[in-house]
């Protein structure tokens, strides 16, 4: 949704500072964008916004999905699976049992870092799913009530034009959809259609579920050859996920930003100290790229993940190389030089004046 939201700020004037902040890296990152509207005069920008899209507003194959669920309650249902494909927020779609079998369905939104949305965010999530839902299965539906945490606006009618009943001052955001408007069917719904669209979402969400850590390491693999390696603010931005809930996904799987840095910067640098002159860089050259300060600090790095100077490994490389007759290009050296330079920077504890510039944690087992 930030691509349109993007071409809708500019189509009405606002210029939106989209520089990646720590405070915008973070939970919610249309935040700049609803400044920026605001500042250019729209009022209730995430409502304006709403207003202005239409269902190819969700991208990707959501829509479709959505357009042939054979009824409402399937189309919130696929909504909950399905939003995290095109969402950067989290959607929680709760089923509320009800009296006689019946039940709502409460929709709400949360963001990266589990915390509030930010209101303007929620007002165009809201206001694009009733916009949906009478497109989709007809001008009568409409939830039953909207809870929304914002307080009561001057002029609240565009909200209940929008979003029907509406209580502002709640302790939660909420559009709760009872059973009449679950069980409205869905316009044109072609089951067909909808039977080769879910198992492939389905197939695209399992490939987003990669371990935390590995996305961090194709982040720093991208960005390698930079300066400086990228913050862990900028990595969060780049994964549509919340500092402190990359902090605490890496904690789960027994990593940390720190310790993920100095591992992709270890990678890159024995795999350059591999290539030996003419055709690798020189030793000077190898510790810029790899963002130490100084030839000695890169020199005193190596010889802690490795028990040896760079001159000395790469070397050792060369003669691996020649030993197992190899003639393309190799990242690491053989597997076991690797070996000894994993036991040699696992056992030897780092001395003073060993780290980077940005002092990285030291690397977890090699896995």
């Amino acid at each position: 949704m930030e691509t349109e939201l993007r071409a809708y700020a500019l189509r009405q004037g606002a210029d939106p500072d989209l520089s990646p902040t720590d405070d915008h890296a973070r939970a919610d990152w249309l935040v700049p964008l609803w400044e920026a509207l605001g500042q250019s005069g729209v009022e209730h920008p995430g409502l304006a916004f709403a207003a202005s899209s239409d269902t190819t507003a969700l991208g990707g194959v959501l829509a479709p999905i959505l357009a042939n669920s054979p009824d409402v309650d399937a189309m919130l249902d696929s909504l909950g699976r399905f939003h995290p494909l095109i969402g950067h927020n989290e959607l929680v779609v709760r089923r509320c049992p009800a009296g006689d079998g019946a039940a709502s369905v409460s929709v709400s939104l949360r963001d990266l870092d589990g915390g509030a949305a930010h209101p303007d965010t929620v007002d165009a999530c809201f206001a694009m799913l009733c916009t949906i839902a009478r497109r989709l299965a007809g001008e009568s539906v409409a939830p039953d009530r909207v809870l929304l945490r914002r307080p009561e606006p001057t002029r609240p009618q565009a909200y209940r034009r929008a979003l029907g009943p509406v209580a502002f001052g709640q302790p939660t955001d909420a559009c709760v959809f009872g059973v009449g408007a679950l069980r409205a069917r869905v316009r044109h719904a072609d089951p067909v259609v909808l039977a080769m669209l879910a198992p492939y979402a389905q197939r695209q969400l399992s490939l987003n579920r990669m371990p935390w850590s590995s996305k961090v390491r194709a982040v720093l693999q991208k960005a390698s050859g930079a300066a400086d390696p990228p913050r862990l603010a900028d990595v969060a931005r780049t994964m549509a996920v919340g500092r402190r809930t990359l902090q605490l996904r890496l904690q789960e799987e027994g990593f940390s930003f720190s310790a993920l840095v100095e591992e992709e910067r270890r990678e890159q640098a024995l795999a350059l100290l591999a290539e030996p002159e003419p055709a690798g860089l020189p030793m000077t050259a190898i510790a810029a790229r790899v963002g130490f300060a100084t030839p000695a600090a890169f020199t005193r790095a190596v010889r802690r993940w490795t028990g040896m100077p760079p001159s000395a490994y790469r070397q050792a490389a060369s003669n691996d190389r020649e030993r197992s007759d190899m003639t393309g290009p190799n990242r690491a050296g053989s597997a076991g030089l690797r070996a000894e330079a994993d036991a040699a920077g696992h056992d030897r504890a780092p001395q003073p004046g060993d780290e980077p510039r940005d002092r990285p944690a030291a690397p977890p087992p090699h896995r």
